[in-house]
């Protein structure tokens, strides 16, 4: 890969930290801000499945900030873009489509449909 193209994904993954951890900073002042706000049994039950539909977002989101800040990590030792199954060079196109990726499409695919 070369350091154009390298560039460009470390830049996409800055981004894709940035929105994940504001998009988590404002899903929090918003249950903190619903807290606040004393209402009746209908209200309260209302303001719990958000705050559960919240935790259940904020876990995949958690996910993804994960590989994204690994990513970043591989980046810097110069280890980014090598399938962590196989060890094949992940193509660019994938790369730049999804820059947190850790497979390539054929390990990927293998780890999702597990031959039964």
């Amino acid at each position: 890969m070369n350091k154009k193209d390298l560039a460009e994904i470390k830049k996409l993954l800055i981004e894709k930290k940035a929105e994940l951890l504001n998009k988590t900073n404002n899903a929090q002042r918003d249950i903190d801000s619903d807290n606040m706000n004393v209402g009746d049994e209908i209200d309260t039950a209302g303001q719990n499945s958000d705050k559960e539909m919240f935790f259940e977002l904020a876990a995949g989101d958690k996910i993804t900030l994960n590989a994204v800040n690994d990513a970043l990590a591989k980046i810097e030792k110069d280890a980014y873009g090598s399938c962590e199954c196989c060890g094949e060079d992940i193509p660019a196109k994938r790369l730049k489509a999804i820059p947190w990726t850790r497979y390539c499409i054929k390990c990927q695919e293998e780890a999702e449909n597990p031959k039964r």
